[in-house]
């Protein structure tokens, strides 16, 4: 893959203001442990940066940063180390999105210097890119690196030289699971020890000489030991190295301490195992440390302490002193996502979380890390990250520490698919994919406002007797994925998804859940009428309740929108025609009094009345078509002159005095148009990866839009400057 196109749709070009953007929490699959790195390298040595994989992206959140959504929450086009020549930039940019992998990430991790970043894919693809440098230029690009997934991998303490596991070919006798090859030219530097089945799991590389490389099997529970250059396996010769310490399963981690004397391992068989860091001969084996399978675990900085995390929902602290090892501290996270705010953590050596115990599927803890070396951060299969607190005095006799003190941060994983705003409250919600809506707190006085986010999932019934809490943790609040948001004048939340439910929520709960006769796809609000599309027809709801039958339609409905004074709703269909209908006086049906016909030539998949009712927006898979709603809907801006948009047009948003329309579409373009220059517009490439999904703008000073899409970022664009330079 050429430069060029690194240098375009890998980030978000440096020339967008993009002032905050809330990342996408981590890709998590159940049994699959998750390889986070909080290094940062030695570019990066004083901040704080956690890496993961996201999708198809690699995402690098600064956590001090955390809780700002303006002021430090993530573009990626600056960092402290001048990636970006702006200024302004770099006050407010505090994390970064990568997108220059097709295919769902499976590990990424800086190199010792923090100058690069090397991650890798499910289809064996391994790319090292540069971090220090805003357009993030592509070193090295290996598409078959090895023939299936790439789990892990790890440099060497040189930065020269990376090491990479994952599953080879079962068809392929000459296929390899494990690799060492050069980091700028993908030369293979030697033939590594392979697992059975073709499957490993974790590698690491001992981060001082004499080089050796640590491998660990998927299906074989062994670790296998290489040396080198050119890379080898050593032979056990009695006994040493310590191949088979472990006794059933995967071993899902292996990790070196910070100067290398020390190797630990974890596995399904629910021990923890330290070897020699030069031998691998065993040291000690610390039997049942949790009563579920270890997922992964990380040294500290001075590389006597262990992290560990499990699928029995806590992470534990081993403080390593030989024979003499014991867990210091352990944080029972699940309980924490559960809000069981009754329940500490008690953090004896002797204390673990009961076998009978369930613990919650989204709970279970897939990957941990420390961030700059001391901070404990974990990660649950529903994506949550936890930060999890330190006591001043923890050592081997220390054993207190609380689930209370645990700070989560959340968000999505799944493709955002809708958005809803209550300017008087400053309250943003967003729904994905999954069934996960977000609540965002957001300043609407500031640019640089304060973000609180929080999951829905406390549920109630409408008959008043609680649902409870999704007991999965996987804060799901409904059933299939979000289709549409709207907010009521109440300030409560209207949500309709692909379960065929209509739920309403006050506060942090879920009310009135209503059962529709066909799934609905879109939702939206004028004053006190609420009107639903669904894929038969249209349902009108006023006063918390549904007020008409299912009205269909001869054709098939593809937009909606609603005048601000309930009198009149406007579809948009698949018939490439805009019907035009009045609302009755008791709510219960609609006439049709209008039709725009002709005006486009393929379906209208999105429409937006500006906010003084006197202007309707139409969009299609290219043309979008302003009509004058006073003047008997004579064409503004007729067909073929806003015409630029490569693929389907999914939303339009006016600005909060109508001067400007924004229009986003599945080629991950946003728009910006007025009708003061009607020649004239501004064109953001590369917005985002996988199309935009909704825009809105915000009520604060300048022009704020946010946007939402299948990336599952929430990102906050200042477009001030560029409106006035544009459109004066």
């Amino acid at each position: 893959m050429g430069l060029s196109v690194d240098a375009s749709n890998s980030c978000i070009p440096p020339t967008c203001n993009l002032i905050g953007q809330a990342p996408p929490l981590p890709t998590t699959e159940r049994g699959i442990p998750l390889s986070l790195d909080g290094s940062g390298g030695r570019l990066n040595a004083d901040r704080p940066l956690l890496v993961y994989p996201s999708g198809r992206l690699v995402v690098i959140r600064e956590l001090s940063s955390e809780g700002n959504f303006g002021n430090g929450n993530s573009n990626g086009n600056s960092n402290s180390n001048g990636s970006n020549g702006n200024d302004n930039n770099d006050q407010k940019i505090k994390s970064f999105v990568y997108r220059g992998h097709s295919c769902q990430v499976t590990v990424a991790k800086f190199s010792p210097s923090g100058a690069y970043v090397a991650s890798a894919d499910i289809r064996g693809k391994l790319r090292v890119w540069s971090y220090d440098n805003e357009e993030h230029l592509c070193k090295l690009d290996l598409s078959n690196a090895l023939a299936g997934p790439i789990r892990d991998l790890s440099w060497d303490f040189e930065s020269k030289r990376i090491v990479i596991v994952g599953q080879g070919s079962k068809m392929d006798a000459t296929s390899v699971c494990t690799k060492v090859i050069q980091w700028d030219s993908g030369v293979k530097l030697g033939d590594l020890g392979q697992h059975s089945r073709c499957k490993a799991s974790s590698c690491a590389f001992k981060p001082q000489r004499p080089m050796r490389i640590v491998t660990s099997g998927a299906e074989d529970f062994k670790c296998i030991l290489n040396k080198g250059p050119p890379f080898a396996k050593v032979p056990v010769e009695g006994g040493i190295p310590s191949e088979s310490c472990h006794v059933r399963g995967a071993i899902h981690c292996v990790r070196y301490n910070k100067d290398g004397t020390v190797l630990a391992s974890v596995g399904t068989d629910k021990s923890v195992v330290f070897y020699d860091g030069k031998t691998m001969e065993c040291l000690v084996k610390m039997e049942n440390v949790h009563t579920a399978s270890i997922y992964s675990c990380a040294w500290n900085a001075s590389g006597d302490e262990l992290l560990t995390c499990a699928a029995d929902g806590t992470a534990k602290l081993i403080s390593y002193a030989g024979v003499n090892s014991q867990v210091t501290c352990t944080w029972n996270v699940s309980d924490k996502i559960m809000d069981n705010s009754n329940n500490n953590v008690n953090t004896s050596s002797s204390a673990s979380v009961s076998a009978s115990a369930k613990v919650p599927t989204g709970g279970m803890l897939m990957g941990c890390t420390f961030v700059q070396g001391d901070v404990p951060v974990s990660v649950a299969l529903n994506g949550s990250i936890a930060i999890l607190p330190r006591e001043q005095n923890v050592g081997a006799s220390s054993s207190s520490s609380s689930s209370s003190d645990i700070r989560f941060l959340t968000g999505h994983q799944a493709p955002i698919s809708s958005l809803a705003i209550h300017h008087e409250s400053g309250i943003m919600y967003t729904g994905d994919s999954n069934g996960v809506i977000c609540q965002w707190k957001v300043d609407d006085g500031s640019k640089s406002g304060s973000v609180n986010v929080s999951t829905l999932a406390n549920v109630q019934r409408g008959n008043g007797t609680e649902e409870g809490m999704d007991d999965s943790a996987m804060n799901r609040c409904h059933r299939g994925a979000i289709s549409g948001l709207t907010c009521d004048q109440n300030g409560s939340l209207w949500s309709i998804g692909w379960d065929d439910q209509l739920r309403k929520t006050n506060g942090a709960t879920m009310q009135n859940r209503i059962k529709l006769d066909a799934q609905p796809n879109a939702i939206i609000r004028g004053s006190e009428l609420v009107v639903i599309m669904t894929v038969n027809g249209i349902l009108l709801v006023r006063d918390n309740k549904i007020t008409s039958d299912l009205i269909t339609l001869p054709y098939e409905a593809s937009s909606v929108c609603v005048s601000s004074d309930d009198s009149t709703v406007y579809v948009g269909g698949k018939d490439n025609d805009i019907h035009v209908y009045a609302v009755s006086s008791d709510y219960t049906d609609l006439e049709e009094i209008h039709k725009l016909t002709g005006t486009h030539l393929q379906p209208v998949y999105a429409l937006a009345l500006s906010h003084d009712g006197t202007k309707l927006a139409s969009a299609d898979t290219r043309d979008i078509c302003i009509w004058n709603v006073e003047d008997n809907y004579a064409p503004l801006i007729g067909r073929s002159r806003w015409c630029f948009h490569q693929q389907k047009i999914n939303t339009l948003a006016w600005s909060q005095d109508d001067s400007v329309l924004a229009s986003g579409g599945s080629d991950d373009s946003i728009y910006l148009w007025s009708l003061k220059k009607k020649t004239t517009r501004v064109h953001y490439r590369f917005a985002h990866r996988g199309g935009i999904s909704c825009l809105e703008f915000l009520k604060s000073p300048g022009m704020v839009l946010v946007s939402v899409v299948n990336d599952g970022c929430v990102d906050q664009w200042d477009i001030t400057d560029h409106v006035m330079k544009k459109f004066g």
